[in-house]
């Protein structure tokens, strides 16, 4: 990404401090360098990123940060495609696009089960999370997150309800952790690559 020099930016303002983790590089670092609006008493700010140099609007109408943070981490190893769709959930969740990232999630977890495990395509959603369950990839105290991204996603899928912040950003977590340990940690002996 290129870098945006901050005191390019036109007729800064000197703000009150702020300290967030900004959503285009990633990075937690403070600022006051930025633009105020007061409309209706409420307190409209956009500051500028002293890292990457680029805005962040806070809009004191509805207190949303826009972009907002990208959570979950980097993943070593992932194929493409499952690159792919574990950062779409990120993405998702940064836009305030929490029931894609719980439907993303699911279908996800169909993926892995399907290529990282072996369970054949065309199965229903529950089998996929017994061989999953099975594979020795999810650590034995957080099968029950399986079978809450297996309940979220119903109730979403099949009805007209929407998902909360905090569930998506659960179900990321747990996406991680299981990534983490198919792809990073795994022993897998078609993986060439050296720890």
């Amino acid at each position: 990404m290129l870098k945006l020099e901050w005191q390019h930016w036109q007729n800064l303002q000197n703000l009150s401090a702020m300290s967030y983790v900004y959503g285009f590089c990633g990075e937690k670092v403070g600022t006051t360098h930025g633009y105020f609006s007061s409309q209706h008493n409420q307190n409209i700010r956009m500051y500028i990123c002293t890292n990457c140099g680029r805005p962040t609007f806070f809009d004191g109408f509805e207190d949303k940060q826009t972009p907002g943070p990208q959570l979950g981490r980097d993943i070593d190893k992932l194929p493409e495609d499952i690159s792919s769709i574990y950062n779409e959930i990120r993405s998702s969740i940064q836009e305030g696009n929490n029931t894609a990232a719980t439907l993303t999630a699911r279908k996800l977890i169909m993926h892995l089960a399907v290529d990282k495990v072996g369970a054949a395509k065309g199965e229903n959603f529950v089998t996929y999370i017994e061989h999953l369950k099975k594979s020795g990839f999810v650590p034995p105290k957080s099968k029950s997150w399986l079978e809450k991204i297996r309940e979220d996603g119903n109730e979403k899928n099949h009805e007209l309800k929407l998902s909360k912040a905090q569930d998506s950003i659960a179900h990321l977590k747990f996406i991680e952790l299981l990534l983490s340990f198919m792809y990073e940690h795994s022993d897998d002996e078609n993986d060439t690559t050296t720890p």
